[in-house]
């Protein structure tokens, strides 16, 4: 696969094959109330054309995972990182047991991809009979299904039922697109500000400390989930104090998601927050880190390990700020 530099040399006709992604499947007659009951948001409303993103939270409202949810063939989907969805995909057969529903991880049976907005315009049309014009709505068909992402970069992901995967490559390579690693989709989404979390992040922030809200990913008008209260009582109480911001330097080194952050303060440096995103290029590095909200773009920031890498915060694209809800609360 090729390398990349930087993400400002993506070249205009690119596919990411997203070999360090999970796809959970769940089918069956309580399918839907089941997982409606575990996630963030209202999957007894969620029509078979709209993707959703959403958290899964423990019953103390702290995230297993951040994922894409979706339907495909009669069945709901969850797409998400190894990482967390191995931890989402234990937890979900644990209570499981109790509904009328399959759980199972179907990353062997399918492939994701992320295409850029050119070459997916070119390819797409052989597997699928339209392309979704607006972010995150899907269409489907036998070869897999396919949605427009949300990304400040235009572009489709992709489930191909993974029979289609060796033409589908080659497909790319005739027009002579270029084939990147994960490591690119995952620039790509800190750009925009997209969470995801690794293992040393797996049960340590409520969803809105990394922005989940923003992305329209809870629904806090729905009825009980594991962890609503918690949730729902970091909104309404005003508590929550943290957020996830995006960083980039032009420069290639080694990060970890766990390291720790120091923001300035004066003369001093102190512990400022944690990494839970990164993807390294050839000449560029990219993290995501959950900092306090009230951070600037001023604020100068340092790894702890590597105290020579100094950097700014980039700007959010959208607002952390969570719309009211139709519910009133009377909360002391």
């Amino acid at each position: 696969m090729t390398a990349l530099t930087t993400l400002s040399d993506l070249p205009s006709h690119y596919a990411i094959k997203l070999n360090d992604n999970m796809l959970i499947k769940l089918e069956g007659e309580q399918a839907d109330s089941y997982l409606h009951g575990q996630v963030t948001v209202n999957i007894n409303a969620l029509d078979g054309n709209t993707v959703r993103h959403c958290a899964h939270c423990d019953n103390k409202g702290k995230t297993w995972s951040i994922s894409f949810v979706g339907r495909h063939d009669n069945a709901i989907f969850m797409l998400t990182n190894k990482d967390a969805g191995a931890h989402s995909l234990a937890q979900l057969n644990k209570y499981g047991v109790f509904s009328k529903v399959d759980i199972t991880d179907e990353s062997n049976q399918y492939t994701q991809f992320f295409l850029g907005e050119n070459l997916g315009k070119m390819l797409l049309a052989s597997y699928f009979d339209t392309l979704p014009s607006e972010p995150l709505t899907s269409v489907h068909s036998d070869a897999g299904w396919v949605f427009k992402s949300d990304t400040q970069r235009a572009g489709y992901y992709v489930v191909l039922d993974s029979g289609q995967v060796p033409e589908f490559e080659q497909k790319v390579k005739d027009t002579n697109g270029a084939i990147f690693e994960q490591n690119v989709y995952d620039a790509i989404m800190i750009e925009s500000a997209i969470p995801s979390i690794q293992e040393t992040g797996i049960s340590e922030y409520v969803p809105q400390m990394m922005n989940v809200q923003a992305l329209n990913g809870i629904d806090f008008d729905k009825g009980c989930y594991m962890g609503q209260e918690v949730v729902a009582r970091t909104r309404f109480l005003g508590k929550n104090k943290r957020a996830a911001y995006s960083f980039s330097v032009p420069k290639a080194f080694h990060i970890n998601a766990g390291d720790t952050v120091e923001k300035q303060s004066g003369e001093n440096w102190r512990r400022a927050g944690m990494v839970i995103r990164k993807a390294e290029l050839s000449e560029e590095t990219w993290f995501m880190a959950v900092l306090s909200n009230d951070t600037t773009e001023q604020d100068i920031h340092r790894l702890a390990d590597q105290v020579e890498i100094t950097c700014y915060p980039s700007p959010l694209p959208y607002s952390i700020e969570q719309a009211k809800s139709s519910l009133v609360k009377n909360r002391k």
